[in-house]
């Protein structure tokens, strides 16, 4: 008995600490350089996954519903699998939001190692806690689809509850693989490539890697939702699909959620799906994943174990010294701007939660641009020619990279930091703001202006080109003003009160508001493209506007107002009066 003891004691140990680590590493998923859920972070989860769930069971009903009175005779494999699709598209946009914590990073390593914990241990903990996390959205996904599919197809082919009781089983299983193949798809991706590059050139290359995944997921989703709303007609012709059914049949030998619809069908024992057979590449995908996932990760943790912190390679320094001295001297003339661009140029260069929200950004505006170019509005043989799509696709980027900037400077990266921005505190406080648009408009708009012209200099021509470039750097200089007039922060440290945006309030007029301004500023620019001479005016009028803003801004707004170190929440938050309540109060 004895000996029983002692050997149930380690494995007593090893359950409680796999128990407490896969609690850690499940909640430190809701918390990565993307999301930060850290403040209230049962609500905002309970919220995401309330939209989920209501807009899955929303679709479901407005697709199935016709089932109520149509029998099934096996076409409701097409909502099926465009059921999966969707559900597949939303865990790959979160696997890649939850990239930087899918694998077991250097503070983990750094707490965890000392510890007397095996490393079987740390790594099934964390694929644990990948599943748990995984099972929640996808039980979010369905919990109200699912009665659509559960109530409405059975019926037209057995009315016994045995029936209805398998077919919700197989619904459940085949939807919650499809979400796990299509969350850890991601993931073996990007533990392929760590594994590949090694983590130190992945860590440089990470957040150009991860925009471009955030980039075709967006594009994907964006293309989703048209064919959801305008049918696969408005894409590609069904007769031209019906015509070519050799190349179809290839395209689905490449689309996973063929292969879980066909899956799906298999198992209810009503195989009729054409190309009938891909069911075997689901469930040999699943396998590799499972298998290639474990590999990557402890790779990754192993390499993390033997790997010495690198030692600080020298650089150009006397080279970089002297031109960031001749930069100084001609854009920034105070040492207050000085401080206040570089501030922000090294911030942002070093905090990759704050690159990672700004590519987020970016990415959704660089997703929009082939999503427009899709649009029909573009006739056929002018593509490339001077058309309101291809006006307008900087300003949606420019417009996309301001409001990422305007969100992630409200971000602090410490707290505790500004205290030498309050100890140095100028009276003149227009030198700060000043600054940061210098900032804003040589290390973002300018760089993103040059790479416009470069591109339409090669589709039109250099001098249509400029006119382009110069007319959308005005507009989006215009457009910062607007954004940053009544910003009284220094960026990156500064308190921040989650939730004052209020978008899930003014969303809708924010894209109306969007959608006008990109459409409004298109349509001028064609009409002044015709007649070059009408920049000038164009010009003239935003240069009056701009400097009536800033006239606002240093004659009322900067001698009213100081820096705004901490963000305080709404008055009816906080005036409250204990003492004297509203009804003992005398009148």
């Amino acid at each position: 008995m004895a000996f029983q003891s002692s050997l149930a004691r380690p494995a007593a140990l090893e359950a409680r600490q796999f128990k407490v680590l896969t609690r850690h590493f499940f909640l430190r998923l809701f918390k990565n350089d993307l999301v930060d859920f850290e403040d209230q972070m049962k609500e905002r989860v309970v919220g995401i996954l309330s939209i989920l769930a209501v807009f899955s069971g929303l679709i479901s009903y407005v697709f199935l519903g016709k089932y109520e009175f149509t029998p099934d005779q096996g076409q409701s494999a097409f909502e099926k699998m465009l059921f999966i699709t969707f559900f597949m598209l939303v865990l790959g946009f979160v696997a890649i939001l939850e990239w930087d914590v899918m694998f077991p990073d250097k503070r983990d390593h750094a707490n965890l190692n000392p510890l007397p914990l095996k490393i079987r241990t740390i790594l099934l903990a964390k694929f644990t806690s990948l599943l748990l996390f995984v099972g929640l959205f996808a039980l979010s996904l369905n919990i109200l689809s699912s009665l659509s599919f559960v109530l409405l197809l059975p019926q037209w082919r057995s009315t016994s509850a045995f029936f209805f009781i398998g077919h919700a089983l197989v619904h459940f299983l085949i939807m919650f693989l499809a979400c796990f193949f299509g969350f850890f798809l991601y993931i073996v991706l990007l533990g392929f490539i760590q594994v590949l590059f090694g983590a130190r050139s992945f860590a440089k290359a990470s957040t150009y890697v991860r925009s471009l995944f955030l980039i075709i997921q967006a594009f994907l989703i964006l293309t989703y939702l048209r064919i959801l709303i305008y049918g696969l007609d408005n894409l590609i012709p069904t007769e031209q699909l019906r015509s070519d059914l050799p190349r179809l049949g290839r395209f689905f030998d490449f689309f996973p959620p063929y292969w879980f619809t066909d899956l799906y069908e298999t198992a209810l024992g009503h195989p009729r799906l054409p190309f009938h057979g891909q069911y075997r590449y689901a469930l040999i995908g699943l396998a590799a994943m499972a298998l290639v996932f474990a590999l990557t990760m402890g790779l990754a943790y192993g390499r993390m174990i033997r790997k010495d912190d690198p030692g600080h390679k020298g650089r150009l320094r006397t080279v970089r010294l002297f031109w960031e001295a001749a930069f100084n001297g001609l854009f920034l003339k105070n040492l207050t701007q000085r401080a206040i661009f570089h501030f922000f140029r090294k911030t942002l260069k070093s905090s990759m939660f704050h690159r990672m929200r700004l590519a987020t950004y970016m990415a959704c505006g660089i997703a929009l641009v082939p999503f427009l170019i899709t649009m029909r509005s573009v006739r056929r043989g002018h593509l490339l020619g001077l058309n309101l799509t291809l006006v307008i696709i900087p300003l949606v980027l420019s417009f996309a990279l301001l409001l990422g900037l305007r969100s992630v400077m409200s971000l602090p990266v410490s707290l505790e930091s500004n205290w030498v921005f309050r100890l140095t505190e100028r009276p003149k406080i227009r030198a700060y703001f000043t600054g940061l648009r210098k900032a804003i408009l040589l290390m973002k708009l300018g760089p993103l202006f040059v790479l416009v012209f470069t591109v339409y200099a090669i589709l039109w021509d250099p001098r249509t080109s400029l006119y382009h470039s110069l007319y959308g750097l005005v507009v989006s200089v215009v457009v910062m003003e607007v954004l940053f007039i009544h910003h009284m922060k220094i960026p990156f440290a500064c308190s921040y009160l989650p939730g004052k945006e209020k978008i899930q309030i003014y969303w809708l007029p924010y894209i109306l508001g969007f959608l006008a301004y990109v459409n409004i500023a298109g349509r001028i620019e064609l009409q002044l493209l015709e007649s070059p001479l009408g920049f000038l005016c164009f010009f003239g009028v935003c240069l009056i506007s701009l400097a009536g803003i800033r006239a606002y801004q240093v004659f009322f707004l900067y001698k009213r107002n100081k820096i705004r170190f901490e963000e305080e929440p709404e008055p009816v938050m906080i005036d409250l009066d204990y003492e004297r309540p509203s009804h003992r109060r005398e009148i």
